[in-house]
């Protein structure tokens, strides 16, 4: 595979997301770990913990396309590539549970 300015940054994109998302996950425990905090604030780092999930999805996906579109890569790498964003979607899904509980707890 020859490398472009593109792919060299279409990497990068994708070495970000695969950095972020533990930190995100942290932020998920701790989130569960506090018990100080009133529902509002609760309620506004669900939506951004969401949010951040939603865009690294679609980020994933924006690069994704990218290579299957600009590269003529191998199925199996882009069938890894599809599992990946894939992986991501129970990740939000957690996040909904996990909010959905956090109410019943600490909502109104």
């Amino acid at each position: 595979m020859s490398t472009t300015t593109s792919t060299d940054v279409a990497l990068m994109l994708t070495q970000l997301i695969a950095i972020t998302i533990p930190s995100t996950v942290v932020l998920i425990k701790q989130l569960r770990q506090s018990d100080n905090l009133q529902w509002q604030y609760r309620k506004l780092s669900f939506g951004l913990v969401a949010s951040c999930i939603s865009l690294l999805i679609t980020a994933a996906i924006a690069i994704l396309s990218y290579f299957i579109a600009g590269l003529q890569l191998p199925n199996t790498i882009n069938a890894g590539l599809l599992l990946v964003i894939v992986g991501l979607l129970p990740l939000g899904a957690f996040i909904a549970v996990l909010y959905r509980e956090h109410r019943k707890e600490y909502g109104p």
